[in-house]
């Protein structure tokens, strides 16, 4: 039964108003107000400042501040096949079966539908997935969660819900329906493997920094501007990702394999 929450997202306007929201982010910032807003973003999201790289006031624009990178050594990476792709808390993560990803307790949806491909999904059937919800103060960077080749980013066309736990719960399909960025991959073995980056309201314009080619674990593939979702998703005979509890912190770069 539909929600008053999920009547609301459905009617509005939400690429529009991202699309909005998105220029004004852009647009550049005095100098002097800078640091101060960024300090008291940081103080009201949670976000760490202590592992920024370069001045606040180096960050021209709040859509610059969001796309932030770390100092060199912030998020060392873990040794092992799998590693967190970003900063966020879980989803949902562990087993992909009979062709359905939880999205939360009690409702899935379609593999196939998320990434847009049935024969990549049916590669992926029997493995396992990861998805990770990136908060406004987390940091917006996305890296390979392992070592492989990336053949192609597809790019999918759709709307742009809210990503944030309230609405995770009340829309349907929302990871499926929201416009997103699916790079295939392969993994040593040549095994199957693929990472959704899923745009949300008011992150519209997500930005791919690596279209192809070998990648380590750790390497950046992408960017987000305020907040999204990633999810990660390996077949079957390839290694599996822990089966963390909702919630759960992870930081970019952990040991993630179950």
């Amino acid at each position: 039964m539909a929600t008053a929450r999920s009547i609301v997202l459905e009617c509005l306007p939400k690429v529009a108003l991202s699309r909005a929201c998105g220029f004004l982010c852009s647009l550049p910032l005095p100098r002097s107000l800078r640091g101060p807003l960024f300090r008291w973003f940081a103080r009201r999201y949670g976000a760490d400042l202590d592992q920024v790289d370069g001045d606040l006031a180096s960050f021209r624009s709040m859509q610059e501040f969001f796309r932030r990178s770390l100092r060199a050594g912030a998020r060392p990476i873990a040794p092992g096949t799998l590693v967190w792709p970003c900063d966020g808390r879980i989803v949902t993560a562990g087993p992909i079966a009979h062709g359905r990803i939880p999205q939360v307790k009690g409702h899935d949806y379609q593999l196939a539908d998320l990434v847009g491909d049935a024969a990549l999904a049916a590669a992926l059937e029997g493995g396992s997935q990861a998805t990770i919800y990136l908060a406004p103060g987390d940091y917006h960077r996305v890296h390979a969660p392992f070592a492989a080749s990336i053949d192609r980013v597809q790019a999918l066309p759709g709307t742009l819900f809210p990503v944030n736990p309230p609405a995770v719960r009340c829309v349907r399909n929302l990871f499926a329906r929201n416009a997103r960025h699916v790079f295939h991959c392969r993994l040593p073995g040549d095994i199957p493997a693929a990472v959704v980056l899923v745009g949300a309201y008011n992150v519209g314009g997500t930005r791919i920094t690596r279209q192809h080619g070998d990648v380590r674990a750790g390497d950046e593939i992408g960017q987000f501007g305020f907040g999204s979702t990633v999810i990660a998703l390996v077949g079957r005979s390839g290694p599996a990702f822990v089966a963390a509890a909702p919630e759960q912190v992870v930081r970019m770069g952990g040991a993630a394999a179950g």
